[in-house]
């Protein structure tokens, strides 16, 4: 087994991630040009503010950082093939990204951060929730389905391989296979969407080219968008998980 383990660290592990982001190629283009949104925005903010400072959009900024990181860790292992895995990071993504939007946003959530006392990110979910609907459901799912351990998600991941069904060790798919993970890469891009939204709407004075918000003339405050080009993966992931939904041997 030690053998085995070996070879998938040094080969096969870089095989199934290599076929998968090329099957994937245009979710995978679609994440990335997100991500690098978040990046570029927290880059063009901190070279305008260097200094380390108490300012909650500073502690934004580190926390929004440390959130991309987190999404591009969760998708890589997507890719990579593992099933469970990648939503748990997902979710912790979206927790720091809603953290970093109630402290700027809510000057007692800053306070009590600032003094040291008990924090709970959680709060900083059903706040956010208020403001966008959809938060509250994705981090319900995410936390209920993947994270918090219960009899619906116990059980070892599996795919069908000529007509066997097969115990997955690791993230390793064989070719043809890595369609089975789609799911996990529609959640990476739904996710990933919405931590860029919280970045620009907290940010939205550095960035280059805004993708998920739009300024209201001669006011201070922004409405909400979809580009037609994101649309297009949010109606096929939906599609995608209420097909799973019905029939869960998709994910198979």
């Amino acid at each position: 087994m030690f053998a085995s383990v070996q070879n998938y660290l040094h080969t096969l592990s870089t095989d199934s991630k290599g076929r998968a982001a090329i099957h994937f190629s245009a979710e995978v283009h679609e994440f990335s040009t997100i991500v690098s949104k978040i990046v570029e925005t927290l880059q063009i903010y901190h070279s305008v503010h260097p200094e380390i400072d108490a300012d909650p959009k500073h502690v934004a900024f580190g926390l929004m950082t440390k959130g991309a990181n987190t999404l591009m860790a969760g998708f890589e292992l997507a890719l990579t093939g593992y099933f469970w895995e990648p939503q748990i990071l997902f979710r912790s993504a979206l927790e720091g990204f809603a953290t970093a939007w109630d402290i700027v946003n809510n000057p007692k959530r800053f306070a009590v951060w600032q003094a040291g006392k008990k924090f709970s990110s959680t709060d900083s979910i059903s706040n956010l929730k208020k403001e966008i609907e959809p938060v509250g459901k994705m981090y319900g799912f995410l936390s209920e389905m993947y994270v918090h351990t219960s009899p619906i998600n116990s059980s070892p991941p599996m795919f069908v391989s000529q007509g066997e069904a097969k115990f997955q060790f690791f993230g390793y798919l064989p070719p043809d296979k890595e369609d089975v993970r789609k799911g996990e890469v529609y959640v990476a891009l739904l996710t990933s969407f919405v931590c860029l939204q919280l970045t620009e709407i907290i940010f939205h004075n550095y960035a280059k080219e805004l993708e998920t918000i739009e300024k209201i003339p001669g006011t201070d405050t922004v409405s909400t968008k979809v580009s037609a080009r994101h649309r297009k993966f949010v109606d096929a992931a939906m599609a995608h998980f209420s097909t799973r939904s019905k029939d869960p041997s998709a994910c198979f």
